[in-house]
């Protein structure tokens, strides 16, 4: 990377040559990007309750993917209307359509409301693009007093891929104004200013581009441009601020241009370094388990990650050797005012680091008390519900008018599936009888359907089942929905219906009490599992609780031994580790605040996703301010004017980036999507309390309390800093002052 870095500076007009012509290359492939995108995700691809489904769509031959068409006639019957609704819906690719002809159920009690299941051997995406010309095609043929709202889950997926369309648009549109305001009143130059806002949006479309590669070779979901967009504008842009604003301090102490992009990229260079494999490591860990969904999320992180820490370290410092003295082009007069606040800051600082024991006992007390109530969470995805989507999105509107007039609970039972041989078949029906008894005991079950409630007698059960010919119609359609034989394997369900809504926390518990049942089977002869969207979203909820340690372990260990080999201390990367867990709890603790339901729930994805983009970006300031720290300390100033200096040099530094961050997260606050604003608002939380509490009260109060044992042995045995270190050489460090600049005493030199 030094011989990379090296090559711009020598040859800035290649190097910029380059990366146009990259970006000349990216751009096809960036506008491709949506529609590759798929969702969904949100379920443990190697669950039970996933092979349990499968095993069901063979058996039954059940559709893998369906519409519901919903109609609502505020002025009278809908009934009238079906017939043309069905014509409408008919189409290639549709293997089935049921409606109120074969579920009477499905009409509501005043006759306003109906839907029709449109079933499609399509996959997946192929049926998401089918939904508006389904929508329209539906709209245009039912009478004109008819709503149409075409929900199911390919409906849902639909609408989750385009609202996040809108909200990376809608996220960009407010925090690129909002970032030139913050730059520019930062380095008060308009050259400085617009540097980093066009590194950002090059960043972004290069992510993009690359992200239309990943869709050619496994599926990626949409939380891919949301996740680019959010971490992307915030890293590309802070390490461009690092880096310029070293810069011009070097050219205004009047180094030659060379020699001040040298030494710029020697140090902060070096710990951008640092920062972005720390972002790339703590995302890489959301790889861990396996789900599309975090999945997509680690592949957007990471890619964006490497991207702006190659421009940061190659096209910025080839820029920046072109502009030379310009980058100071268009700057602002500074107020007398504002010189002078910044000249005190190191005393104000000071009077909270007299006594840091103090300090550090006050802050982690209102520490532990923000963060008490993230211990009342519930992780929860939402399988069965559309409240993840906008209220007015036509998908959620049809769910939430079938479950206000018809009822939803029916329509997503907790499905008990059994197979056995052939040969077996007398201990399937035994398994799935016992089965429906239990259920129908159970406190929170609505109603139970199986082989044994069909109404016949137990003893011609048996004999029915072989041969179901016998059977008057009804009876025989009855059967043919819950058994059936596929080879030499015999398929039975017993359904249960939940007396609450199948996100509900009582029909959570409900899998939880079959699935222990389950457990208690004792015939080896029968399999059983369960099946529906109840039972997939609680695997997905225990897949990330399974996660938890693995994730935070791992990024915890690597952390630590990339912080220890940058500065060469055991102490450092444990401080880090530990202000770094005290921030996401605190912000899960006010996002628990903010929930607004009673249990407190929220998405499964998001502490996660908050603690692997959290614990990255946090060591940007770690590094950058420890780096200076370590610099000055290295130089032959005291521990203590180490730390102070260090923290008022690098201060302006953290309180820009951490605004600018504070913009890109703020600005996601305004999603449609549930999911993206409980990231955003949990994310800005973070870094506010990162940025302004404890890097500026908390980390100095700890360092100064340890004492200089914090820096290893460096120093007190001459030991030279390692040169892909986070910091300079001892040798090339000139000594600094308290204050941050460089020291006239011949005896430190």
């Amino acid at each position: 990377m030094k011989k990379l870095i090296q090559l711009s500076i020598e040859r800035p007009k290649a190097v910029v040559a380059s990366w146009l012509l990259l970006i000349a290359l990216a751009i096809p492939f960036t506008l491709q990007l949506e529609g590759a995108l798929k969702a969904g995700g949100f379920s443990d691809p190697r669950g039970a309750s996933v092979h349990a489904q499968q095993t069901l769509e063979r058996a039954f031959k059940e559709a893998p993917n369906s519409l519901l068409v919903v109609l609502h006639d505020k002025s009278g019957n809908v009934a009238d209307e079906v017939g043309k609704a069905r014509d409408a819906a008919q189409r290639s690719g549709v293997s089935e359509i049921a409606d109120v002809s074969t579920h009477p159920e499905w009409m509501s009690k005043d006759g306003r409301t109906t839907f029709l299941q449109v079933g499609f051997t399509s996959d997946n995406t192929t049926v998401q693009n089918l939904v508006p010309d389904v929508q329209e095609d539906v709209a245009g043929k039912v009478g004109k007093n008819v709503e149409v709202d075409v929900t199911g889950a390919p409906a849902l997926d639909y609408a989750l891929n385009m609202h996040s369309k809108e909200d990376v648009t809608r996220a960009e549109m407010i925090a690129f104004p909002v970032l030139f305001v913050v730059l520019l009143l930062v380095f008060r130059s308009v050259a400085a200013m617009a540097v980093p806002l066009v590194l950002a949006g090059v960043t972004l479309a290069i992510t993009q581009a690359i992200g239309y590669g990943l869709t050619q070779v496994t599926d990626v979901n949409s939380l891919f441009t949301n996740i680019v967009s959010m971490v992307g504008l915030a890293v590309a842009v802070d390490y461009s601020l690092f880096i310029i604003k070293r810069f011009r301090e070097e050219l205004a102490d009047g180094r030659e241009v060379a020699q001040a992009l040298d030494r710029t990229m020697r140090t902060v260079g070096h710990s951008v370094l640092f920062s972005g494999l720390a972002v790339v490591v703590a995302l890489s860990a959301l790889f861990i388990p396996r789900a599309m969904s975090f999945t997509s999320i680690a592949l957007g992180g990471v890619t964006v990650s490497v991207v702006a820490v190659a421009m940061a370290t190659t096209l910025l410092p080839a820029v920046l050797k072109l502009l030379g003295h310009r980058i100071n082009w268009g700057t602002l007069r500074r107020r007398k005012g504002a010189a002078a606040t910044a000249t005190a800051r190191p005393e104000r600082t000071g009077r909270f680091t007299g006594r840091p024991g103090l300090v550090l006992a006050g802050l982690a007390v209102a520490f532990a008390a923000l963060a008490a109530p993230a211990a009342q969470l519930t992780l929860r995805v939402p399988v069965a519900s559309a409240d993840i989507l906008p209220a007015d999105d036509n998908a959620r509107q049809g769910l939430e008018r079938i479950k206000e007039d018809i009822g939803i609970r029916e329509m997503f039972p907790v499905q008990v599936v059994l197979t056995a041989k052939v040969d077996d078949s007398a201990a399937l029906v035994k398994s799935a009888t016992t089965m429906a008894d239990y259920a129908k005991t159970e406190s929170g079950v609505e109603g139970v359907q199986g082989i044994s409630t069909v109404g016949l007698p137990a003893g011609t059960l048996p004999a029915a089942l072989a041969d179901s010919s016998t059977l008057d119609a009804k009876t025989q359609a009855a059967v043919q929905q819950l058994w059936a034989r596929t080879g030499d394997t015999l398929v039975t369900r017993v359904l249960v219906i939940p007396s609450a809504d199948p996100d509900s926390s009582a029909a959570h518990h409900l899998v939880d009490e079959l699935r222990s049942q389950l457990d208690k089977q004792s015939d080896s002869k029968v399999t059983a599992q369960l099946a529906g969207a109840t039972a997939t979203g609680s695997d997905f909820d225990s897949l990330v609780l399974r996660s938890v340690a693995l994730v935070v372990g791992s990024v915890a260990l690597l952390s630590f031994l990339i912080l220890a080999f940058a500065f060469r201390s055991a102490l450092l990367p444990l401080l880090a580790l530990v202000f770094n867990a005290a921030v996401v709890a605190a912000s899960l603790g006010f996002l628990a605040l903010l929930s607004g339901n009673k249990d407190h729930s929220i998405n499964s994805v998001t502490p996660l996703m908050l603690f692997a983009v959290m614990f990255g970006l946090s060591m940007d300031y770690m590094v950058i301010m420890i780096a200076r720290m370590r610099e000055m300390y290295l130089g032959g100033v005291s521990h203590r004017e180490s730390v102070l200096g260090g923290l008022a040099r690098t201060a302006g530094q953290v309180n820009g980036a951490a605004a600018i961050m504070v913009a890109v997260f703020a600005s996601f606050t305004s999603a449609q999507i549930s999911i993206v604003r409980e990231l955003g608002i949990s994310l800005a939380v973070a870094v506010i309390l990162d940025a302004v509490v404890v890097r500026r009260l908390v980390m100095p109060a700890a360092l100064l309390l340890i004492g200089d044992r914090i820096w290893g042995r460096s120093r007190r045995t001459g030991e030279v800093a390692p040169a892909a270190s986070a910091v300079e050489s001892e040798s090339e460090v000139e000594p600094v002052s308290a204050a941050g600049t460089k020291s006239a005493d011949p005896a430190l030199r």
